[in-house]
C-alpha cells in the first residue's frame, strides 16, 4: 500500500527516527491486523497526522482502522472514546494498546461538517454536539491539560526568543500572560474533545457524530476555538468568528470574554505549531489579529 507523500513527510517531521521505524514496517503491521481482527484494509483517506483507512470485516460490515505513532496521543484518544461513548461520539469496535491500533465504526454518508454551506447553521450544529460531549473531568488522568498548552508556549518562548516565523515575539509574550491567567482561573474541568471543528463533524445517518479526539481537560470555553480557526473565508473573517462565538455563548452559556481570550492566546499557539510541523498555516496567522480586535473591541 503506498502512503501519502506529504503524510510521510510530516511524520518525519514530527517523529523523527520512530517514523522511519514504523513506516519500514508498515506493510506488515497491515497484513497483522488484517488477519487478527479479519479485516481487508482498503487505501486510505486523505491523512495528516495519523494512518486512517476504510476496512471491511469478513461478516461485511464497514469500519475504520486507526494507527497512531504517538503512544501519549493514542491511550488519550482511547480514555476520551470510552468516557464519550453513547455522547456523540464515534464508536470505538476493537483496539491494540501496545502497538496504537484502534478499529472505529464506519460513519456514514459520511461527509463532514464543512459541507453544510450556511455557516450559522454548521455553528449550532457544533454547538449541540460539543453539548452531548462535554462531561466531568475524570480524576485520574494522563490526560493533557490546558496548563500543558500553556507549557508548550512557554517552551516555544524560550526557543525563539526574538519571535517564531512572522510572529512577533510581543505577541507570543501577550498569549503566555493570558494562558497564565485564565489557567490560574478557578473555573470546573472538563473532559474536552480538543480539536473539535467542521472536518471532525460527520454525518451519521440522520445525526452528526464527532471523530478524532485529541483529549483535553480543561474549561469549557477552550474547547471551541479550533472550531472557530477553521473553515473561514477569504473576506469577512472578523464577522464569521463572532457569529459563531455569539452562537456558541448563546447554546453553550460560556463566557464571551473568555472565549476571545482563549482564541487569542491558542491562536497564537496553534499557528506556532504549524510553523514547528513544517505546515505552516497562513489562515490561523490571520487570527492573530481579528481575535486582538475582537478583544479590544469587547473592553
Amino acid at each position: 500500500m503506498r502512503l501519502q507523500d506529504k503524510f510521510v513527510q510530516i511524520l518525519k517531521n514530527i517523529h523523527k527516527d520512530k517514523a522511519d521505524e514504523w513506516l519500514n514496517n508498515f506493510d506488515k503491521m497491515i497484513s497483522l491486523y488484517e488477519q487478527k481482527w479479519g479485516l481487508t484494509i482498503h487505501d486510505p483517506f486523505d491523512l495528516s497526522f495519523n494512518f486512517v483507512a476504510p476496512a471491511t470485516r469478513n461478516n461485511g460490515e464497514e469500519a475504520v482502522l486507526k494507527a497512531v505513532l504517538s503512544d501519549k496521543e493514542f491511550r488519550a484518544e482511547l480514555e476520551v472514546l470510552q468516557l464519550m461513548k453513547g455522547k456523540g461520539m464515534v464508536e470505538l469496535l476493537e483496539y491494540d494498546l501496545d502497538q496504537g491500533v484502534m478499529i472505529l465504526e464506519r460513519l456514514r454518508p459520511g461527509h463532514t461538517l464543512a459541507d453544510i454551506k450556511d455557516d450559522e447553521e454548521a455553528a449550532y450544529i457544533a454547538s449541540q454536539i460539543m453539548k452531548n460531549l462535554w462531561v466531568a473531568a475524570p480524576k485520574n488522568s494522563n490526560m493533557e491539560t490546558v496548563v500543558d498548552r500553556e507549557n508548550s508556549l512557554k517552551r516555544i518562548a524560550r526557543q525563539h526568543p526574538n519571535g517564531f516565523g512572522l510572529i512577533a515575539k510581543e505577541k507570543i509574550e501577550e498569549a503566555l500572560k493570558l494562558f497564565e491567567q485564565l489557567n490560574r482561573e478557578k473555573n470546573q474541568p472538563y473532559l474536552l474533545h480538543g480539536d473539535l471543528h467542521h472536518y471532525n463533524i460527520l454525518k451519521n445517518g440522520d445525526s452528526w457524530t464527532a471523530i478524532d479526539p485529541k483529549g483535553l481537560i480543561g474549561d469549557r470555553e477552550y474547547d471551541v476555538i479550533q472550531y472557530l480557526l477553521n473553515k473561514l473565508p477569504e473576506t469577512k473573517v472578523k464577522e464569521t468568528i463572532e457569529k459563531r462565538i455569539n452562537i456558541f455563548v448563546k447554546e453553550l452559556d460560556l463566557d464571551k470574554e473568555r472565549v476571545l481570550l482563549r482564541g487569542f492566546s491558542h491562536a497564537v499557539l496553534s499557528t506556532c505549531w504549524t510553523i514547528e510541523d513544517g505546515n505552516f498555516n497562513e489562515k490561523f496567522l490571520r487570527t492573530i489579529e481579528v481575535f486582538q480586535e475582537l478583544c479590544k473591541e469587547s473592553r
